[in-house]
Formats: structure tokens, sequence, C-alpha cells
């Protein structure tokens, strides 16, 4: 009985171990914005979009894009 629920724990932690790779769920994967940027990026090599709409976009991507105010005149 007592050698059942010790081979029963081993199976469960080595599914649970093996299954997150051994850190967290996310580990790995790239953030959003940084697949963004690469997206980016290729379609500019690929020549897709002009020079000035890839750094426009690039600096919204970033964060960097500075709030730009139109008066009303």
């Amino acid at each position: 009985m007592m050698i059942g629920l010790v081979l029963l724990i081993f199976i469960a932690y080595y599914m649970f171990s093996s299954s997150n790779a051994g850190g967290s769920c996310c580990e790995g994967h790239q953030s959003q914005s940084n697949n963004s940027l690469d997206i980016l990026s290729e379609r500019y090599a690929r020549g897709e979009i002009q020079r000035e709409e890839y750094l426009e976009r690039k600096q919204e991507l970033s964060g960097k894009k500075q709030q730009i105010s139109i008066k009303k005149g």
C-alpha cells in the first residue's frame, strides 16, 4: 500500500514538473511588445511599409511616442 502511494506521488510530480519545464508557464515566450516589433521589422525588411511608417509605428510600440495636440482654430 505504501509503495503504491509513493509511486503515485512520484508519477504526479513527474507529470507536473515536465509540463512546466521547470519554470513558470509563460517562461520562454516572447513578450507581446517584442513580438510586435519583430513583425514590424520584418514588414519593413520585405518592403511592405516605408521608412517613415516603420519609424512611427516603432515609436508607438516602444511607448516613446509623444502626444500631439491639435488646436482647433
